[in-house]
């Protein structure tokens, strides 16, 4: 079924163009790693306000309200960026164990950061300033950026690493 959905997409008037283009996959990760930076950056604003480490007189709602909208917008680039990449190569993406790797870490971010918001909530410390979360929320923070940065990593990865056995060049 993948390799259908591959040869599909590969075939399409969209990846044909992004191939083509000899600026368009430049020009295309150049964006995806500004889009990465922004995330990155209110990613770890949040958490490290979370650990208390940052921000301290803000509450942590205020931070998240400064810098929630920045993340959707990067994200919604990053989707948007991420499927043109794709779609330029497809072989080389969906068939590598590092790109499923990647897309699991983000599924484990997205409920990771469910739980935290949930959990700081819970615990009456989203609006306060001055608030100490929970040594289990902090522990939450930690590996959530952790998990952030698996997420970059294992992204770069994606083009340097090998196909799976059998899966088509």
């Amino acid at each position: 079924m993948l390799e259908q959905f591959a040869a599909w997409l590969g075939k399409t008037p969209l990846s044909a163009f992004v191939a083509d283009q000899g600026w368009a996959v430049p020009a295309i990760q150049t964006i995806h790693i500004l889009a990465i930076s922004v995330l990155m950056g209110s990613v770890a604003i949040v958490n490290l306000r979370i650990l208390g480490l940052v921000e301290r007189n803000q509450s942590i709602r205020a931070l998240a309200v400064r810098f929630v909208p920045p993340s959707v917008v990067a994200i919604a680039v990053l989707a948007l960026t991420g499927f043109l990449l794709i779609a330029s190569e497809p072989n080389r993406a969906i068939f590598r164990y590092v790109f499923w790797a990647k897309m699991s870490l983000l599924l484990i971010v997205v409920g990771l950061t469910g739980r935290l918001l949930a959990g700081l909530r819970r615990a009456g410390v989203y609006d306060q300033a001055q608030a100490r979360a929970p040594i289990g929320l902090r522990m939450v923070s930690v590996i959530s950026l952790l998990v952030w940065l698996g997420v970059i990593v294992t992204g770069r990865w994606i083009g340097y690493s090998e196909g799976w056995p059998g899966s088509p060049s």
